[in-house]
């Protein structure tokens, strides 16, 4: 073993009592105090109505172009057939269309326009 020991004399408590006592005091009334909330936090709590709200009102504004595209008018009128029904009647009868037919029926060929 080391002959020389170390010296741990100045990491004990009991040399000083009445600093000892005040660090301790001070730990705990840290732990006692709540940790302050972000100012942020606290302003997206309190408004999540509005916030819900304007997400409703973006959602609405992004589907009304396809909802009144499609208004008043019937898929055969819009020059295209059902394209659920195109590939139901594909499938009944079993028959692989072509490529230009199946994208037509899917209506890819007007979303490219």
């Amino acid at each position: 073993m080391d002959p020389d020991k170390l010296d741990l004399s100045a990491l004990d408590p009991s040399r000083e009592p009445d600093r000892w006592e005040e660090l301790v005091k001070g730990v705990l009334a840290r732990r006692a105090r709540p940790a302050p909330v972000s100012r942020v936090l606290v302003a997206i709590a309190a408004s999540w109505r509005p916030m819900l709200a304007i997400a409703a009102a973006l959602v609405a504004l992004a589907w009304a172009p396809s909802l009144l595209a499609g208004a008043g008018r019937p898929a055969a009128a819009a020059g295209a057939a059902d394209p659920v029904l195109s590939t139901t009647s594909w499938m009944l009868q079993d028959e692989a269309p072509a490529t230009a037919e199946a994208i037509a029926a899917m209506g890819a060929d007007r979303a490219a326009r």
